[in-house]
């Protein structure tokens, strides 16, 4: 009896060191990859798998092909992108042994309680179009081995730059719509635009936030209408309302201010073209909606299989918005962005991002293919 229960104790101790070590394993964040391919893994995405919108798709289209260009699984689960719900998202995913989590913050307060859940678990994260304001939340995450770093765009420049386009438009009294105040982009876009009105030397009548649905956006348009008869541009700083910019385009139409009142908006979409060629929408700056989460998760990827684009540190790199005025831009977006490729493919991702096939990637290699990065860079690229 005492024989068999030496063997038993010796078993059980075998296999606790060989759970120890498959433990380790994953928790090791100096790992370092081997073999002609990267080990199998699985990144972990809260996103809003029920929209329909096309940049929404093609958000997700980004980021699997990121995954997939480097032989991962891309887990991915339903979100409202509120802050409680990603906790729970982050928690299950976790629970679903994913080696790695990328998402889009809702506030910074969340990302500490990220950060302590991930580096229990052993699990890399990262975030994509936010970036993180608070001094010491940020030094937090910064320090974090768990934390592989972000992409985001420079809100606070893009709204700046496309209130002074529209006053080189010809707008002189402005009303502006934007996401609800505390949202990181959101307020960074109000900061923005306050700067380009002042530099531009015009007036910033009235913003309102937080619109979702089409007849929340038809009344504020009206208000405005009604309230401010020397109004003469619209500027969508952001919204999560679908159909925001034909419903903005309808309110306009109805009461006769239809190509009357200048109209931007940040954020390309689907819908822009046919006002663009009839001359009732006249600038968009965006663009970021696809390569934005694509390099988040490249940078995400390459940590996770032990090849980081930065050595010490986490990676955060800045994308620059484009500017889109003519209808046949609009075209080349809708085809080339939104349609059945990604804007780069699994291919040129693998060649040109993943630092397991090409050892000269490093942060200053992605600026310089940043910089190349347009609309006419894809359709040169995927026109073929």
């Amino acid at each position: 009896m005492k024989k068999f229960l030496a063997l038993l104790l010796v078993a059980v101790m075998a296999f606790g060191l060989l759970a120890g070590c498959s433990n380790s394993d994953k928790k090791d964040p100096d790992k370092k990859p081997s073999g002609d391919a990267p080990a199998a893994f699985k990144i972990g995405f809260p996103w809003d798998t029920a929209s329909t919108d096309p940049t929404w798709i093609s958000i997700h289209k980004s980021v699997k092909a990121a995954v997939e260009a480097a032989g991962g699984e891309l887990i991915t689960v339903k979100t409202d992108l509120t802050a409680d719900t990603l906790i729970n998202n982050i928690s299950e995913l976790i629970s679903r042994n994913v080696d790695g989590i990328l998402f889009m913050p809702a506030a910074d307060s969340m990302l500490p309680t990220v950060d302590a859940m991930c580096a229990e678990a052993g699990v890399y994260w990262a975030t994509m179009f936010r970036t993180i304001s608070d001094d010491n939340i940020r030094k937090q995450v910064y320090d974090s081995k768990w934390f592989a770093g972000s992409c985001n765009e420079d809100d606070e420049q893009c709204a700046s730059n496309i209130v002074k386009k529209m006053a080189q438009m010809g707008v002189k009294n402005l009303c502006c719509i934007n996401i609800a105040k505390g949202d990181t982009s959101s307020d960074l876009r109000d900061k923005g635009a306050a700067k380009g009105v002042k530099e531009a030397g015009i007036n910033l009548l009235n913003t309102t936030y937080g619109i979702t649905v089409e007849t929340d956006m038809t009344k504020t348009i009206e208000s405005y209408i009604a309230a401010y008869p020397e109004m003469d541009g619209i500027l969508l700083l952001g919204t999560y309302c679908p159909g925001a910019l034909p419903t903005i385009e309808k309110a306009l139409a109805d009461h006769g201010k239809a190509g009357k009142v200048t109209v931007g908006r940040i954020d390309f979409d689907a819908t822009m073209g046919d006002y663009l060629k009839d001359g009732s929408f006249h600038v968009s700056y965006g663009g970021q909606q696809q390569i934005d989460p694509m390099m988040s998760a490249v940078i995400l990827v390459n940590k996770v299989i032990g090849t980081p684009i930065k050595e010490d540190g986490p990676s955060v790199i800045i994308t620059p918005y484009l500017e889109l005025t003519s209808a046949e831009e609009a075209a080349d977006y809708n085809k080339y962005f939104l349609g059945d490729t990604t804007i780069y493919n699994e291919e040129e991702i693998r060649k040109l991002m993943i630092k397991f096939y090409n050892k000269d990637i490093n942060e200053d290699y992605i600026y310089k293919l940043l910089d190349t990065f347009s609309v006419a860079d894809v359709v040169a690229r995927h026109s073929k």
